[in-house]
């Protein structure tokens, strides 16, 4: 009998026993007790009140916070569809309809980090990308979903030396072997590391003025000294690892896990030697299974091989890398709200000042940086600061990853050096131009927290310099295309859907302001929409700008506002109750 066939009191207390008592160890329960249950029930709920010690709020707040788990009754079977912007742009909405109409319940998802094979529908626990509703019916029949291998996914990758390629091995080693890795390079770059001291580590990263590739360019060694220096007296820090990929058009980081996964360990390994932190967590979104399996295997396979853990290579260096799965909240991408998910808490965001590099996990004095950032960590110590300058340019040295959706006929991931290439360049050349023979209408750069940009965009170089003085930010370097068929209006609303769905709630402008814009984008595409509503979309959003607590409420308007600048024509054309691109319906 599986534990999920048991009784529910059984399945408890099994799974509460695996689990120290510690409150950090309070999501990894409930995420582990949802899994086995399908549900948490109140006497789940009240059992690991008392197994943590906790009064039953401090069980009921976290349990309701993750949209992943369903607290209460047990819900309704329903396929999940992906409508966020990408997966709109493709055509979620029919999919929708197509669905409904063969009498399946759907719900929402969040996205799921699929963008570039939209739309994409769970169904049965199956994964199911690239669906339109001609397949549908096949799919609803128990058709089960054809693989697509990773290299599929790569559109591009521009780079003159294969050395400073940080894809150059997904597709070409077996992710699951440790001696094709090893082969392949792995790990070199933290035994040469271990032999500086971690002062000498710092400073070849801070020479090499690798900026954070997580969407604020914040450089990545500054931040390691920083917290090498924030450490209170007991000499405590930790490295987290941000996989909380949940921002709609990314999805470059799964890639690289999925592909390279000892890259990355390295990457925090060598991390972890230059701010002397001996734990390291990497907090990885609930909807990546597949790739949080595989990172808790390497982690084994490095442990075993003596390239983590105790004693690292004999050099006297230890350091333990934990997976910590997160449960649906995208607010948890945020460094500090993931960090007060870590410690077992709802994924808030803090007041800052202090900031993590003093008082981050625990407490402690924190390095946060995303997959990107630290998978370029061993190409610097393996070849030196000036070999990783000669790529990029003289602000924003590297190579950037660019993942391309929308409209395009070669959706995926393209990796350039930075400032190779302008929009109009990805577009026509590893995109493989617009899809269907359509024109360009419009771009939402730097992912759904992102600006929309227009044709004058085109031909903007493609870093974080010349994009922020164009008015936009390159962010995460997400690219979602949209053609003359689409409506703005439409597309703006699924974004804001998106933030309305993940806002946390904490403060008062982002809360009210994410609902309020989404009720005016509904009338609008209603055709019950007003000229004055317009301008109350503008005070919502420059509201929400000014007032938010943290960074989601900051952006949660720029791609609505962006957007309605540059097409107030089309927004006005709604009022009048007609969608010049013919999408919408009266």
């Amino acid at each position: 009998m599986s534990l999920s066939e048991r009784p529910p009191e059984h399945v408890i207390q099994e799974v509460l026993s695996r689990f120290p008592h510690e409150r950090a160890e309070l999501l990894p329960a409930l995420d582990e007790l949802n899994g086995q249950l399908g549900y948490l029930p109140r006497e789940a709920i009240e059992s690991t009140a008392r197994h943590f010690r906790l009064p039953i709020w401090e069980v009921i707040g976290p349990a309701t916070f993750y949209s992943m788990w369903n607290v209460g009754a047990r819900p309704v079977e329903a396929v999940q569809l992906c409508d966020d912007g990408p997966c709109h742009a493709a055509g979620a909405a029919d999919v929708r309809r197509a669905l409904e109409k063969a009498g399946i319940t759907v719900q929402r998802t969040s996205c799921i980090g699929q963008c570039g094979c939209g739309p994409v529908i769970v169904s049965d626990s199956q994964l199911y990308r690239r669906v339109n509703p001609a397949n549908v019916g096949a799919i609803l029949a128990g058709e089960k979903p054809q693989p697509l291998p990773l290299a599929a996914e790569i559109i591009g990758i521009a780079v003159d030396d294969p050395a400073h390629a940080l894809l150059r091995n997904v597709g070409k080693i077996d992710p699951a072997s440790l001696d094709q890795a090893v082969a392949a390079g792995a790990y070199e770059a933290l035994r040469k590391a271990l032999t500086m001291t971690p002062e000498q580590v710092t400073n070849e990263i801070v020479t090499a003025g690798a900026q954070g590739r997580g969407g604020a360019g914040f450089p990545i060694g500054l931040k390691m000294r920083f917290t090498a220096g924030g450490k209170s007296a007991d000499g405590v820090a930790y490295v987290v690892c941000n996989a909380d990929e949940s921002e709609p058009g990314t999805f470059k980081d799964r890639i690289l896990i999925e592909g390279d996964p000892h890259h990355l360990l390295e990457g925090i390994a060598i991390a972890a030697y230059g701010i002397g932190a001996h734990e390291a967590y990497i907090y990885i979104r609930g909807e990546y299974t597949g790739p949080a399996a595989r990172l808790e295997q390497s982690i084994r396979q490095a442990e075993a091989a003596s390239y983590l853990g105790h004693n690292i290579l004999g050099s006297g260096f230890d350091l333990h890398i934990h997976v910590h799965r997160g449960a649906g909240a995208y607010i948890c991408g945020e460094e500090t709200a993931l960090i007060e998910s870590i410690e077992g808490k709802r994924g808030e965001p803090r007041l800052r000042p202090p900031y993590p590099t003093t008082f981050g996990v625990f407490g402690k004095a924190t390095l946060v940086n995303n997959v990107e950032s630290l998978y370029n960590l061993p190409g610097i110590l393996a070849h030196g600061a000036a070999w990783y300058r000669q790529m990029g340019t003289e602000k924003a040295p590297g190579t950037k990853l660019y993942p391309v959706s929308g409209h395009v006929k070669r959706p995926g991931c393209l990796e350039a050096p930075l400032g190779k290439f302008t929009l109009r360049q990805v577009i026509e050349g590893p995109a493989g131009g617009m899809r269907n023979g359509a024109s360009f209408k419009a771009c939402h750069l730097g992912g759904a927290a992102g600006a929309m940009v227009g044709p004058q965009f085109l031909d903007v170089s493609l870093d974080f310099g010349s994009c922020m003085a164009a008015g936009a930010m390159l962010g995460a370097g997400d690219i979602v295309v949209l053609d003359a068929n689409t409506c703005i209006v439409d597309y703006l609303r699924a974004t804001a859907a998106f933030f309305r769905a993940e806002s946390c709630g904490k403060c008062t402008p982002c809360r009210v302001g994410t609902e309020r814009q989404i009720q005016i984008l509904n009338d609008l595409i209603a055709g019950r929409g007003t000229l004055a509503q317009l301008d109350e979309l503008m005070y919502w959003g420059e509201h929400m700008v000014d007032s938010s607590f943290c960074g989601l409420g900051q952006t949660a308007s720029t791609a609505v506002m962006s957007g309605l600048k540059l097409f107030r024509a089309e927004f006005e054309a709604h009022v009048q109750g007609k969608c010049p691109a013919g999408v919408c319906r009266f």
